[in-house]
């Protein structure tokens, strides 16, 4: 809650200048703390000022660490700003690993070739508040294609799923 409170303070200074203290996720953040069923990222959310402070939300990381990002966009509409688009195979890891855990169990791969519906992601991007989204390729250039052919095919593979 301490980070919270330095968060709100630098998100104020920022918006004096038209900008937002955005706050980018990896697994980590939806791990429970002590009560069992809080994760930071709830605190998060319920304590910074939409107004200067916006989630800048890595849906890979959100859906490795086991979590439904449709119900997050439900939940908490307009606070997901900016979308770090990344694809991963996810959903053979255990459910009952805490959301790092799951994290390890998984494998973030080229757009378009993971288990994420980005279709239907996208089609809740006025809900979340969606402004931007970049394509974040963190494996480019693993398993023998060079990076920039990763990113082109993320690309390409984006286009066709929300043709």
């Amino acid at each position: 809650k301490r980070s919270v409170d330095e968060i709100n303070k630098y998100g104020a200074i920022l918006k004096k200048f038209g900008m937002k203290y955005q706050i980018h996720n990896h697994a980590g953040e939806f791990d429970p703390l002590d009560d069992g069923k809080t994760t930071q990222y709830d605190i998060l959310l319920q304590h910074t000022d939409p107004s200067s402070v916006a989630m800048q939300l890595d849906i890979g990381w959100a859906y490795m660490g086991g979590q439904d990002v449709l119900a997050m966009f439900k939940k908490n509409p307009g606070r997901y700003e900016l979308w770090h688009v990344k694809d991963a195979k996810y959903k053979h890891a255990d459910p009952k690993l805490k959301p790092t855990d799951r994290a390890r169990a998984s494998q973030i791969v080229t757009m378009g070739e993971g288990d994420i519906d980005y279709k239907k992601v996208f089609a809740k991007a006025k809900l979340a508040g969606m402004q931007h989204f970049v394509i974040e390729q963190d494996t480019a250039g693993q398993g023998g294609r060079d990076a920039l052919e990763d990113c082109r095919i993320a690309c390409q593979n984006l286009r066709k799923i929300l043709a």
